[in-house]
């Protein structure tokens, strides 16, 4: 079986996809590695990066990558140069996220502006997705946004389920919507934390019996208007944020109370309107995949009296010894963390 991703495909460190210049891998960093606790940020050190930009540097052809997801792309590796890389990054201690993407702001957590940390919520659901086994039964460009809503937000970066933070009388809510971007996907419920992690995995759920090919996109009418629904009902608002209303094996519907009524005309196989997704990514640096609203470039005040100050890459990439001068540069200014944003 070969052991490289075909294109379109999401090309992961343990699973390199080929390319017209070599092997290609993507990388998704977890703060810290694991020892780090607490949330995760997906930032490194400005020594992670240099060892990591070091490693590119003897096992591919130079060039990094920033995606329009805030991912980090190595290219021109082989197959056993692969190996090599994958070998060093687990002995650098970088943890590399895997399975469903679950994407936050570049800012989360350390932005004084934004409505609500959106790390918590970000770690539930990939623990409920990891619980629900649905990573295997999902395609690669599945992915979910949980976006706190502060100075640099997540707004134009398309997902199948996207979490925004609202404030409201009763204090933070979370604003689910599917199948696009922070202006055009299709909204479904305002709700607390636990409820709206419940229904990103039931929407999850009805994209899983679709297959590995399926979008948030694909989902019915009839589906959309259940997961919408499903929180009218007072005993589901009563039930323990873990306890999900039946989904049907055959349709991946919510089977919804009596008293909740379904939209009439609405055709059961009847799918919703089109809305767009991100397109595969293989190749694509942030520059040609689309990024967040505003770039990530400029300084954004933080707590206290520290500043991030955001560098944009020309068209999504860099030399890598050009990154381990920045990253060493960053390093006699004491800078604690560097991290990959959305482009």
């Amino acid at each position: 079986m070969n052991a490289f991703s075909r294109r379109g495909a999401c090309p992961a460190l343990s699973v390199p996809m080929q390319t017209g210049d070599g092997l290609l891998v993507r990388l998704n960093p977890v703060a810290g590695g694991p020892s780090s606790g607490g949330p995760s940020s997906g930032g490194l050190s400005p020594k992670l990066l240099i060892g990591l930009c070091e490693s590119a540097l003897r096992h591919g052809n130079g060039i990094m990558e920033v995606t329009a997801r805030g991912s980090l792309q190595i290219r021109g590796l082989t197959t056993d140069s692969a190996a090599r890389l994958a070998a060093e990054v687990d002995a650098l201690d970088i943890a590399v996220r895997t399975g469903v993407p679950v994407e936050t702001g570049p800012l989360a957590g350390i932005d004084p502006q934004e409505i609500a940390d959106p790390r918590p919520l970000a770690e539930r659901i990939r623990a409920s997705i990891d619980e629900a086994g649905l990573a295997p039964r999902l395609g690669p460009k599945v992915s979910v946004v949980v976006d706190g809503c502060g100075q640099l937000t997540m707004d134009s970066v398309t997902a199948d389920v996207r979490l925004a933070a609202v404030r409201v009388d009763a204090g933070v809510r979370w604003r689910v919507s599917v199948a696009g971007d922070g202006w055009n996907g299709r909204p479904l419920v305002t709700a607390d934390e636990g409820s709206a992690c419940d229904i990103t995995v039931a929407a999850l759920r009805m994209v899983a019996e679709k297959g590995r090919e399926a979008h948030a996109r694909d989902l019915t009418e009839r589906q959309l208007v259940s997961l919408a629904g499903w929180l009218c009902s007072t005993s589901l608002r009563e039930a323990p944020p873990s306890v999900l209303p039946d989904i049907s094996p055959s349709r991946g519907e919510i089977t919804l109370p009596p008293m909740v009524s379904p939209i009439s005309g609405v055709g059961k196989e009847k799918p919703a309107p089109k809305l767009p997704i991100s397109p595969p990514e293989g190749e694509m640096s942030g520059r040609t995949e689309g990024g967040a609203s505003r770039k990530p470039s400029g300084l954004f005040p933080l707590a206290g009296d520290a500043i991030a100050l955001g560098i944009a890459l020309p068209y999504g990439s860099m030399p890598a010894d050009k990154i381990i001068a920045l990253a060493q540069s960053a390093l006699s200014l004491n800078t604690t963390e560097i991290r990959l944003a959305p482009s």
